[in-house]
């Protein structure tokens, strides 16, 4: 029994160094601004999209009026929203709310996990209905599902080959999927802070 109590211990303090690397990882992007530059070249280099999250919105126009013009209005508008977003998130009401909104889910996975080590100490569910539990439990706190993550790192790979060797044709694919991406992105973001407000 001793060794199940360390057991415990110790997936408690995994859960709680989890979720404290979680919360500090949020700031960057609730707090995330776009970058203004001055007349930088469309082709930058691949390492500044994954240094600051993504292009800022003059890097995105300007890719997008040279590759797929047709779109701009759309990508105006999905840009003007993300920053509509991010405005509502600097918000203090807001933060506050997000903070609640954190302390809420962590005690939330918190009694979750208690009621799963208890379950399996006392022999109600078998180690492997505990690994599938916690699965679940882990699903659910994801801001991406891993399918998602993988398929972005794929668009990020994808971009940064195609501005390497200055592919217009493969830019004016993939131009296209980082709108869809970015809507979704939007979508997610304002469903997660309507929820944040309504507590």
């Amino acid at each position: 029994m001793n060794e199940m109590k360390k057991g415990v211990h110790m997936m408690r303090k995994l859960w709680v160094a989890f979720f404290a690397s979680l919360v500090l990882a949020m700031p960057s992007w609730v707090s995330a601004r776009s970058h203004a530059g001055g007349g930088a070249d469309v082709h930058l280099p691949v390492g500044h999209m994954w240094k600051h999250e993504g292009l800022d919105e003059q890097k995105w126009m300007e890719m997008v009026q040279k590759y797929t013009p047709e779109q701009e209005e759309e990508w105006k508008k999905v840009l003007d929203e993300r920053n509509a977003l991010r405005q509502q998130l600097n918000d203090e009401n807001v933060k506050q709310a997000i903070k609640e909104k954190c302390k809420k889910m962590k005690k939330e996975r918190e009694a979750a996990l208690d009621r799963l080590i208890d379950q399996l100490a006392n022999k109600k569910i078998t180690k492997e209905q505990f690994k599938q539990e916690l699965k679940q439990l882990h699903k659910k706190k994801r801001w991406m599902t891993k399918e998602e993550k993988q398929q972005l790192h794929q668009l990020h790979e994808q971009t940064r080959q195609a501005m390497e060797n200055n592919d217009q044709e493969a830019m004016k694919k993939l131009l296209p999927q980082w709108l869809e991406h970015m809507k979704k992105k939007n979508e997610r973001l304002a469903k997660w802070l309507q929820e944040v407000k309504q507590g």
